[in-house]
């Protein structure tokens, strides 16, 4: 449909000057420095094969990153965009009914922030018709090809052909509207199912390295190495994972956030400021009963120790989570109340306060009482643009926020009611729908996320476990210490207990980073990340525990049997 799309450095929104001074150049130097450092290194130190080998690709890793920057900046441009395309969409076909001309209304799409990047784009088309006098179709066709989007590109090329064609513009807008839906739709639940792809992804990866650490523990004994340096190792290699695996969850998903931007309510901010309050004085009460009675009286493994001390934490995320969900249940009732106003103010003529005074005696679920506190700020007439803010403060909707923000400013700009809401509550319907699915689709990658922490705990104590058995054995050989040392090598008592800390370190690393991987695949308030991390802080220290039990008896087969024939009356 569309022509040659335009250079990388122009989908990307990159200056050419500015990559170049400020990621080439860089790069480039940041190589050259790398290099010269390897071959100054090799020149005064005997280095192995594969060490060696690692230096001298160490410095491509900047070359890599100047040469992919732009790359990552189209992609991430093209998630922006297909996240905001409902809500431009939405925008544009209500501001067609207003009163206003194409012009302005260009302009005003293009000084919507809360449309960015899109709005930026169409700076470019105002640009065109402003100031170099271009008809606004070829200005269309020539955003379309310098946007990273398909999707955008394709409706801006159908509205050029629409508008050459003489088709009426609110007309148009109105039958594109499913159209631009479905679309998102389509790159919604692609992202959703790109994350059902991942969660194999995941498990594999963590597979992998699962194996690699039980290696790393393990290998030190009959290799030789240092069981120190190979832990730290492992500790690294399980962080650039796990921030890897957090990182492709960021940024690939859609931007749909569930909590509204800026401030929030005083009244529900009081309440989580009390929830915090009460977890870090629980967390304090803890640590001081974990001291004083648990570590003297019982030999619990440290990571339930401090399972026990960060357990209190849990509170102040499940107040953020409930207030989450209240949020959700409002997102819900809104198309509802926008139909019943839009519908209201087309069919009586009525100001705005005379129809929410009539509606706010109905019954709209959670979201009366905050419908009530807009009609009397509304009623007051000091300022509608804040009384709208307050309501989307009140509510804690990011979805509301926008949708309300769009209904009110067209209005204000004299669009008609009816079109108005039936053009909201219709795509804010389906962003609901969709949301759902993906609720549906982080419920199930949650459950993967739990499984594979607790085998994760278990493997790790298992295999430290057989390290730690060797280890006891070889010590109490009665053998020349040089003999020993040339058949196998027994790592030092304080190496394993440094080691124990280190395994200890990267299960508390991968549960945080884990928990912070389900808010990010979810579009949650991140600060309920403190309720999934403690959850899985407990399924890691028990599988750990489990893990150090079950291999202890192992090892000791025998008394094993022993005990388990006793039991049974079993004469052995």
């Amino acid at each position: 449909m569309q022509a040659a799309k335009g250079s990388v450095f122009v989908q990307s929104g990159v200056n050419m000057r500015t990559y170049l001074r400020r990621v080439l150049l860089p790069g480039v130097i940041a190589s050259v420095i790398l290099f010269v450092g390897a071959l100054f290194l090799r020149t005064f130190v005997v280095l192995s094969k594969p060490i060696l080998v690692a230096m001298y690709v160490i410095p491509l890793l900047p070359l890599l990153y100047t040469l992919g920057y732009p790359y990552a900046k189209i992609s991430s441009k093209r998630v922006q965009i297909n996240s905001k395309i409902p809500y431009f969409a939405t925008y544009f076909a209500v501001l067609s009914t207003s009163d206003v001309s194409r012009e302005q209304l260009i302009l005003n799409l293009s000084s919507e922030k809360t449309l960015e990047p899109i709005a930026g784009e169409m700076k470019k088309v105002y640009y065109l018709i402003a100031k170099l006098h271009r008809g606004m179709p070829e200005a269309l066709r020539f955003l379309a090809r310098r946007v990273p989007s398909k999707v955008l590109a394709d409706f801006l090329d159908r509205l050029a052909y629409s508008l050459d064609s003489g088709v009426d513009l609110k007309d148009y807008l109105l039958q594109e509207q499913k159209t631009v839906m479905d679309d998102y739709e389509t790159f919604y639940e692609g992202a959703l199912y790109d994350l059902d792809i991942f969660k194999e992804i995941y498990t594999s990866l963590i597979i992998s390295v699962v194996f690699m650490v039980t290696f790393i523990i393990i290998g030190p004994i009959i290799t030789g190495q240092d069981v120190v340096s190979l832990s730290m190792f492992m500790f690294i290699l399980v962080i650039a994972t796990e921030v890897g695996i957090l990182l492709v969850i960021k940024y690939r998903m859609p931007e749909d956030p569930v909590w509204a931007e800026g401030p929030m309510s005083p009244w529900r901010k009081s309440k989580l400021r009390r929830a915090l309050l009460i977890s870090i004085m629980g967390t304090s009460v803890m640590a001081v009963m974990d001291y004083i009675i648990l570590r003297p009286r019982f030999n619990l493994p440290l990571l339930i120790h401090v399972s026990i001390i960060l357990s209190p934490l849990m509170y102040y995320g499940k107040a953020i989570e409930r207030e989450e969900k209240a949020i959700v249940v409002k997102d819900e009732n809104f198309p509802a109340f926008m139909r019943s106003l839009s519908s209201s103010l087309a069919a009586s003529g009525a100001a705005l306060p005379l129809v929410l005074k009539y509606l706010s005696s109905h019954d709209f679920g959670v979201l009366t009482q905050d419908i009530r506190n807009l009609h009397r700020r509304i009623s007051m007439r000091l300022d509608n643009d804040k009384a709208w803010k307050y309501f989307t403060i009140d509510t804690g909707s990011w979805l509301i926020g926008m949708f309300s923000d769009i209904f009110n400013k067209s209005i204000k700009m004299g669009a008609d009611p009816e079109y108005v809401g039936m053009v909201i509550s219709r795509n804010f319907e389906r962003l609901v729908r969709l949301r759902r699915k993906r609720a549906q689709t982080v419920a199930s990658f949650r459950g993967v996320i739990y499984g594979i922490t607790g085998a994760f705990a278990f493997s790790v104590a298992a295999a430290f476990g057989v390290a730690v058995y060797m280890n006891k054995i070889f010590s109490n050989m009665n053998l020349p210490a040089d003999f020993l040392q040339n058949v196998i090598f027994v790592p030092s008592k304080s190496g394993l207990e440094l080691t124990e800390y280190i395994l200890v370190a990267i299960l508390v690393a991968h549960t945080l980073i884990s928990a912070m991987s389900i808010k990010f695949a979810d579009g949650g308030h991140v600060g309920s990340t403190v309720y999934y991390f403690v959850v899985l802080l407990w399924i890691a220290a028990l599988g750990e525990y489990l893990g150090t039990i079950i291999m202890s008896r192992l090892v000791t087969f025998s008394s094993l049997t022993s005990t388990i024939t006793g039991v049974l009356g079993v004469i052995p």
